[in-house]
């Protein structure tokens, strides 16, 4: 340690180590009042919803189908998010104080969390997940958390508050059941909960359909666009393009449709997305 630094320790005085202390115990201490607010989940057992178990066991359905069927029963049931006292240095974590219900949704695309003071309240770990995104873990069942860590608390709350502290803290999505499902949900879905509103896949949504139609057939030598499921998408965007002006005027048109389908703006109302060209 170099002698600044040992007089930057020395300044913090023998109270400092006490004063972290203290903050620890008020953090249990709000973590305590968290879980026994009036909640209509007083005295719900940690078990499973029947209605969920079977519909995430039904994995010969189609992938767009099975996503559809899985947030329908999810959310008509409640879910567990996983409450830690005191969060570790350096770790992803969201404040899942009373503010998390809030009248309006911020956009915060591409926002990494990170605990400003983590003994000031209770969080909730949340999840880097491989592609830069930082998602909310949610469970189905206490049993599920507990093999995912054994070292946080159990908190069961109505499906539109974990939406809420999703979209207020982290990148808007979802993780359910991570260590044994770790099925991602798409972040309009979290979206549209957070704010009240039905999801509506974007493989099934006409007004979200048009809306893309209409801007690629704008693309000179678009000549027609079609939409269908996607395999590992959540939408597949078919986009015929003419051949007659050769291969470079090609190349232009998709390259423009691309620049179209990247905008963020699409985020809200499409989870990922497929483009697949077609000759003319």
């Amino acid at each position: 340690m170099s002698p600044a630094s040992e007089r930057n320790a020395g300044d913090e005085g023998p109270g400092a180590g006490a004063g972290q202390v203290d903050a620890a115990l008020a953090a249990r201490a709000r973590l305590e009042r968290l879980l026994a607010a009036p909640t209509p989940f007083r005295a719900d057992t940690g078990e499973a919803d029947p209605a969920v178990t079977a519909v995430l066991e039904s994995t010969d359905r189609p992938r767009h189908e099975y996503l559809d069927a899985v947030w329908r029963a999810v959310t008509a049931s409640r879910v567990i998010v996983p409450v830690i006292a005191h969060a570790p240095p350096g770790a992803h974590a969201v404040r899942l104080g009373a503010s998390d219900a809030v009248p309006s949704m911020p956009r915060a695309r591409g926002r990494e969390v990170r605990p400003d003071d983590a003994a000031r309240d209770a969080t909730a770990p949340a999840l880097s997940l491989p592609d830069g995104h930082v998602g909310l873990p949610v469970f189905t069942s206490a049993a599920a958390m507990a093999a995912w860590r054994s070292d946080v608390r159990p908190v069961p709350v109505e499906p539109v508050r974990a939406a809420r502290v999703a979209c207020a803290a982290t990148d808007q999505l979802w993780v359910l059941d991570p260590g044994t499902h770790d099925l991602r949900l798409p972040r309009p879905a979290v979206l549209a909960l957070a704010e009240g509103e039905s999801w509506v896949p974007s493989w099934r949504n006409g007004p979200v359909q048009a809306e893309v139609a209409a801007q690629l057939g704008e693309v000179p030598g678009v000549t027609g666009v079609a939409f269908a499921p996607g395999e590992e998408a959540e939408l597949r965007v078919f986009v015929r393009i003419a051949s007659g002006g050769g291969m470079p005027a090609v190349a232009a048109a998709l390259e423009a449709c691309q620049h179209i389908m990247v905008d963020p703006a699409w985020g809200d109302f499409i989870d990922t997305v497929e483009l697949c060209p077609l000759p003319a």
